[in-house]
């Protein structure tokens, strides 16, 4: 498998994307790199989920703030093995409406 390949994880993602009814982004504008990247937005918040290309070390998942109340900050990260990636990208999603439910300060 290439570096930086997205090939062998692909199939995982559209399902878990299609699933959530997601839009999955591929590539960032400006950029020559492939990403793997989903927004969630709540009525004031947005944040976004990235999936890593497999690495020897595993598939990092990344859950972080776009735009937050108070510019709070957010930011969690995974590491999943590929028979845990689908689990791994779900417990992300668990984590951002958590972020959303939170009480405000």
């Amino acid at each position: 498998m290439a570096e930086d390949s997205y090939e062998e994880i692909d199939p995982i993602i559209e399902r878990w994307v299609s699933r959530h009814h997601f839009t999955l982004f591929t590539h960032t504008e400006g950029f020559d790199a492939q990403v793997r990247t989903v927004y969630l937005s709540s009525d004031s918040e947005c944040c976004q989920i990235w999936v890593d290309p497999p690495s020897p070390h595993g598939i990092g998942v990344h859950a972080a703030g776009v735009e937050t109340r108070d510019d709070e900050e957010i930011r969690q990260d995974w590491c999943a093995a590929l028979p845990q990636l689908v689990s791994v990208l779900d417990e992300a999603v668990a984590y951002v409406h958590r972020w959303f439910e939170r009480q405000s300060s």
